[in-house]
């Protein structure tokens, strides 16, 4: 007495277009019709944007949405039909009573049949929806980014979208649960200006929408005592004008978060504490730049970065790397700006390293400081004693000699100190404690070595207590990493082989071919790191950036290089070749060929040794001859046999150091090398 039911269990009918092929399709209208607005008639000088093009996408819009009716409908009839057909046939009963008796036997076999099959539709019907749900919500998210898009070409093009913008906030209120309310102002004839206001719980968002730019302010006000940052306001104002419509969004989910935790977690206010973070950071850097005589390049090098709260988001951030183009390229007004959080330009500059810090769910409790306290870091002369709620603990500056900073550490209740990792909270806990902590998310991500990530692991007192890990995907062993080398020359290259290529440079009248030898180095992906107490950032600082500049010497021997073929000929050449150490993961050895002859039969053998120090990150460098290497033809096995711990400062060759490290260049090491070889 098998249903018919039964056999669709094992296979269950589709449609052939699905929702998501229907929204994708959607989007590329969207597209499509953004992609006009990049076409202009030259003859006419008028654009294509006009109200035959509206139309017909108004009108392809409309039949794509009709489609994913028609695709719902489908789904609906192919899929849940079948589960409700197959309810039906479970309850049939026989069409004659005298034949109940034959079939008794029967009875339990063919329920547990249906049973069986129902089980299994069941199953198949919570896959189905559960991707139909996964795929709706992606693309409705698409769909809403490629409008936003959209709208953002049409400001782009100085066109009539004040309209375009107040609907579009009033779309984006709805989607982050804040009320919406408009006002417009302006008499007939006047250019209006509409009054946009999200509110959410502590919070509101004035937002004035005109036809020009000048039209538009954005004011942010609470409706409890915070004492407010003008400089989210011209954040949010900067991305409105110009028309970068995702980017402000992405502002304006950003405060409605702070506003929803601070409601939702009360007392603990995440928006005071945002506040506290950003001038911690401040405050921290005041008190370096005071210990290193104002000098915002040496704050950079041996402090803890440079504070630039609400220029990439709203919160924190810290600059804690420049490449060192943009540090020789920036003029001394720009350097001046940059001190007083006046640059933002900056925020877009390639290749500089940021930490952007954010809150994240944790597993375990963390007090948030209390809103009669506006820092973490405390001013040398600022009087404080402990108490039950926060500690005063001092720290000596790991990297700049002689300086010591107070900060307030908030305690947690003792009833918390002692839990374990399972994740299960007591239930009697100070009102200031929320399984919340700050994460410092690493913009872009950092490739370190184990060495960096176990000492950061250190640093901020990490275990595997189930918390996110530092990096989005870790390997389970240290083989199972790629190596440094080769994750680098991947990132400037776009190339994925694992060949490591030759590259040449042409610096002033030298050529050199630069060759990495086998990579030694494993390495992982850095994205975040959770903070437990602020004072960790004076040691976390400096591990990030002894790494990055690694890094970058490293990259130097790919970036701004050219392909062998050239026209020079190889007697014009002198050859590098580069290599790292596994157990030394922040030096570099080197063995340059100069040849002497037009057949390369003779030639002579520099070689060299770069190490980016512990504390500072400064790059300290050696000559063989400072080694009481002697010249031999296998340089790089004579320059690797030199134990790490036999390097001194003493033996180090001044000018040479000073060459690596303000350069971070390979190359330019070795044009430094071949252009005074006679003197070494």
């Amino acid at each position: 007495m098998e249903s018919a039911s039964e056999s669709t269990a094992s296979g269950l009918p589709r449609p052939l277009r699905t929702v998501s092929d229907e929204f994708c399709e959607l989007q590329t209208i969207v597209d499509q019709f953004r992609s006009q607005l990049d076409m202009t008639d030259g003859i006419a000088g008028l654009h294509p944007f006009g109200p035959i093009n509206a139309d017909q996408a108004h009108a392809q819009f409309t039949q794509a949405c009709s489609r994913i009716r028609d695709s719902l409908t489908a789904y609906r009839n192919t899929t849940l039909s079948s589960w409700a057909q197959l309810l039906a046939n479970s309850t049939q009963q026989p069409a004659h009573p005298g034949q109940q008796l034959l079939v008794a036997n029967n009875v339990a076999l063919a329920a547990t049949k249906r049973a069986a099959a129902a089980g299994q539709e069941l199953s198949e019907m919570r896959k189905i929806t559960d991707a139909l749900h996964m795929d709706l919500g992606s693309c409705q998210r698409k769909l809403y980014a490629a409008a936003g898009k959209a709208i953002s070409h049409v400001q782009s093009y100085g066109m009539q979208s004040s309209e375009l913008l107040v609907e579009r906030l009033m779309a984006t209120a709805k989607r982050l649960g804040l009320a919406c309310y408009t006002d417009v102002q302006g008499r007939d004839g006047e250019d209006k200006v509409t009054t946009v206001t999200l509110a959410g719980g502590i919070l509101v968002i004035d937002v004035d929408i005109g036809t020009s730019n000048n039209q538009m302010k954005i004011k942010i006000s609470y409706v409890s005592d915070i004492e407010h940052d003008q400089r989210i306001d011209m954040l949010m104002l900067s991305r409105l004008r110009a028309g970068d419509i995702p980017g402000f969004e992405k502002l304006v989910e950003q405060v409605a978060t702070l506003d929803r935790l601070t409601k939702e977690k009360s007392p603990a206010s995440f928006i005071h504490n945002t506040f506290a973070t950003a001038s911690t950071l401040t405050e921290i850097q005041r008190q370096e730049m005071a210990a290193l005589n104002g000098d915002l390049k040496q704050v950079l090098r041996h402090g803890s970065g440079i504070a630039l709260p609400y220029m990439r988001h709203i919160g924190p951030s810290t600059l804690y790397f420049m490449p060192a183009s943009l540090i020789h390229g920036l003029q001394d007004q720009q350097w001046a700006s940059l001190a007083s959080n006046d640059f933002s330009e900056i925020a877009d500059m390639p290749q500089c390293l940021w930490l952007d810090f954010v809150w994240e769910p944790s597993s375990k409790q963390h007090r948030l400081l209390a809103e009669k306290f506006s820092k973490y870091c405390l001013d040398p002369e600022q009087m404080s004693e402990d108490s039950e709620t926060h500690k005063v603990a001092s720290y000596p500056h790991p990297t700049i000699h002689g300086l010591e900073m107070r900060f307030l550490e908030p305690a947690l209740p003792s009833s918390l100190e002692n839990t374990d990792n399972s994740g299960t909270l007591p239930a009697q806990t100070s009102d200031l404690c929320i399984p919340y902590t700050l994460v410092a998310r690493l913009a872009p991500e950092l490739l370190a070595c184990a060495l960096t990530v176990r000492s950061i692991m250190a640093a901020v007192g990490h275990k595997a207590d189930g918390s996110p890990s530092m990096s989005q995907v870790s390997p389970r062993l240290l083989e199972d990493a790629p190596t440094l080398e080769r994750l680098i020359h991947a990132n400037y290259n776009n190339d994925n082989t694992d060949e490591l290529l030759q590259a040449r440079h042409q610096i002033n009248q030298t050529s050199l071919v630069v060759k990495l030898e086998s990579p030694q180095i494993r390495a992982w992906n850095i994205s975040r790191i959770p903070i437990n107490s602020m004072h960790q950032i004076l040691d976390i600082v400096p591990l990030l950036r002894r790494q990055a500049i690694f890094n970058e010497l490293i990259a130097s021997c790919f970036t701004g290089a050219s392909n062998l073929e050239s026209e020079l000929n190889m007697s014009d050449i002198s050859t590098v070749a580069v290599k790292t150490l596994a157990n030394d993961p922040f030096r570099i050895d080197m063995c340059i060929k100069i040849f002497t002859d037009s057949d390369n039969s003779e030639f002579k053998i520099q070689g060299a040794l770069l190490r980016v120090s512990e504390a500072t990150g400064d790059i300290v460098a050696w000559t063989h001859q400072g080694l009481a290497i002697s010249k031999t033809s296998d340089m790089l096995s004579a320059l690797s046999a030199v134990s790490t711990d036999s390097l001194t400062t003493e033996s180090a060759h001044k000018t040479l150091s000073k060459v690596a490290d303000i350069s971070t260049s390979v190359p330019m090491v070795a044009q430094w090398l071949v252009a005074h070889i006679g003197s070494l």
